[in-house]
């Protein structure tokens, strides 16, 4: 049984802190024997997430694709994509978890990525998909001052990494469009500065609590409720779980 200090040391990785954490934590309590599943991450960066997930469940078949190959994950479990284009990897191999942590937002084509990611996962498979969340206060304090959300520049020069926003109900709305069924919602990675912004939240959300009420959304209420849950206000990052529907 994997401990808290085990938790504790998993890396942080390209993403905000605490989300592959908050990953791990998803696969060790979803009742799945996940002991020989097989599980892709895209984009895979320097490969912290795959040996994270090799620790807890040694088993697993791990894949990464990626620009560029890490060193720590062999050549025949990786495979060079650029994922604003479709693609086709591993001879067609089908995996039961794919993994996209806080890579979304680095590239255009979204539909296109999501498509390609539900062709590569069996039925039944899951799509776990994580992005920064730009509702929370800091952020929106931050637009109404600058213009800019928090973590993206408010210009962006020839050769400068340009970053996507997409708003969590439209992450939603392009998963849906991909073939995907939406199974969770959670808010990840809220720092002890983050409360700093409480009284803020606590002024702001009776008023969006009460928009969600009156809006005449065909989106249920309970569903409704986990997209802008008070924790919204005060987390920087979100994780998606779908599920790909048995035919």
């Amino acid at each position: 049984m994997p401990t808290s200090q085990n938790l504790d040391s998993i890396p942080r990785g390209m993403t905000c802190r605490g989300v592959h954490r908050a990953v791990i934590e998803y696969l060790l309590k979803s009742g799945h024997d996940l002991s020989s599943s097989a599980m892709l991450d895209i984009p895979c960066g320097q490969g912290e997430l795959i040996s994270s997930l090799r620790r807890f469940f040694p088993g697993a078949d791990l894949r990464g694709c990626d620009l560029k190959k890490p060193e720590s994950l062999a050549s025949g479990n990786f495979a060079s994509v650029d994922a604003s284009r479709p693609f086709t990897v591993f001879s067609g191999h089908k995996f039961d978890y794919i993994f996209s942590v806080s890579g979304v937002m680095e590239f255009d084509n979204t539909l296109q990525f999501f498509e390609s990611c539900h062709q590569h996962l069996r039925d039944g498979g899951h799509f776990v998909v994580t992005n920064d969340n730009i509702v929370s206060m800091r952020d929106r304090i931050s637009y109404f001052c600058l213009g800019k959300v928090r973590q993206y520049h408010l210009f962006v020069t020839l050769g400068q990494g340009g970053w996507k926003v997409i708003p969590i109900h439209n992450m939603l709305r392009i998963l849906q469009d991909a073939g995907f069924r939406i199974r969770e919602v959670r808010y990840v990675s809220l720092l002890p500065k983050d409360w700093l912004m409480l009284p803020f939240a606590l002024l702001v959300y009776p008023f969006q609590f009460l928009y969600m009420n009156l809006s005449r959304s065909r989106i249920p209420w309970k569903e409704q409720r986990a997209i802008y849950p008070f924790r919204s206000l005060l987390c920087r990052h979100y994780i998606v779980v779908c599920q790909k529907d048995f035919i």
